[in-house]
């Protein structure tokens, strides 16, 4: 190989008196950035590989969804799959068609067949799955390799990832990373791209951000592409359905301005899962919601102590999302002309 000017390559250590083996030399193959470069917008636009979601997947990305336990983290997945599997929307955005391999190792057979039933609305074409739960032998990411290259599939979910195995030490950040290295030498070599689906940390990982809201080393965060983390909350609009807050980190794709608010919906043999609506980043509990609803309800500017009562928030929480609110330009803070010191809130025109 020709060395760039200036580097230069330490030779290989001599192999060990004692017989072992001589290590492999790394091989170089740097690219030259003035040969590469364009200011062409349509060639940098198809520098990516190509969508799968519009907006959320890419093709050979390696991506998670993350929740807490029993949060329709299954069904939301299932959902995504079975979207990509027949080329139909996935909450309002676009797919583009995948042969799908899902590998359950949760569900019971017939469990895991009743939630695909409910979840497609015709009978799915290039979905395939197998569930490995209470199986003493598991597949490796090589026995996956092998499979998808054999059956051209595009999309693999493995639901859920603390139970294949692959991980020697969920807790540690070089193990992890190293484990996890191997997920995306599989993307790579096959242009199939991965979700697993993956439990938050303790406490349901409210606490936390999207990016460190995995259970085990924060290694996970930085190392996917797409994370889909379910916050879920009890501020939908309707107590009869289960509503979570999608909070996604894109590395190749513009960040959501707002973010959906998913509504799962339970009838009689069929579920539906869309979006109910947005909140506001930063609110993945959608308090300001609460609070900008309380202010719209009364015909008069409100004052603080009205918007507490209201939205049934502690003191300090209506006061730092009003504040937001403020400064974003949503409400209008206006003096109160019953009390010198006070200030009174409306919605701008805008909003109402």
């Amino acid at each position: 190989m020709t060395l760039l000017p200036g580097l230069i390559q330490k030779p290989a250590p001599a192999a060990q008196a004692n017989g072992e083996k001589q290590d492999t030399p790394f091989e170089w193959s740097l690219v030259s950035a003035n040969d590469r470069w364009t200011d062409d917008p349509d060639r940098i636009a198809n520098m990516s590989d190509p969508p799968i979601i519009d907006g959320m997947l890419r093709e050979r990305e390696v991506a998670t969804v993350v929740g807490p336990a029993k949060t329709a983290k299954t069904w939301f997945t299932l959902k995504m799959a079975l979207a990509v599997a027949g080329g139909d929307p996935f909450l309002g955005r676009a797919t583009f068609q995948r042969k799908v391999l899902y590998l359950d190792y949760e569900l019971k057979p017939g469990t895991f067949e009743k939630r695909m039933c409910m979840t497609s609305e015709w009978r799915p074409e290039g979905f395939h799955y197998q569930c490995l739960r209470g199986r003493a032998k598991l597949p490796g990411i090589a026995d996956i390799t092998t499979l998808v290259e054999a059956e051209g599939f595009g999309l693999v979910v493995v639901d859920s990832l603390y139970r294949t195995g692959w991980l020697q030490e969920e807790n540690n950040n070089d193990t992890t990373s190293r484990d996890l290295t191997a997920l995306q030498s599989f993307t790579a070599k096959t242009n199939c791209s991965l979700i697993c689906v993956d439990h938050t940390a303790k406490g349901g990982g409210t606490d936390k951000s999207a990016v460190d809201a995995a259970r085990g080393a924060s290694a996970k965060g930085g190392f996917y592409d797409s994370l889909f983390v379910l916050r879920p909350t009890d501020k939908g609009p309707d107590i009869e359905k289960t509503y979570a807050v999608l909070d996604p980190v894109l590395r190749d794709w513009p960040r959501f301005s707002d973010l959906p608010l998913v509504e799962f919906a339970w009838h009689q043999g069929r579920i539906s899962i869309d979006v109910a609506g947005e909140v506001q980043r930063g609110d993945a509990h959608g308090n300001a919601a609460r609070v900008l609803a309380v202010i719209a309800s009364s015909d008069e500017p409100i004052r603080f102590a009205e918007i507490q009562d209201g939205s049934g928030l502690s003191e300090g929480a209506a006061r730092r999302i009003l504040k937001n609110l403020v400064v974003s330009g949503r409400v209008v803070e206006s003096p109160d002309p019953g009390h010198k010191q006070g200030k009174v809130y409306s919605i701008r025109e805008s909003e109402a």
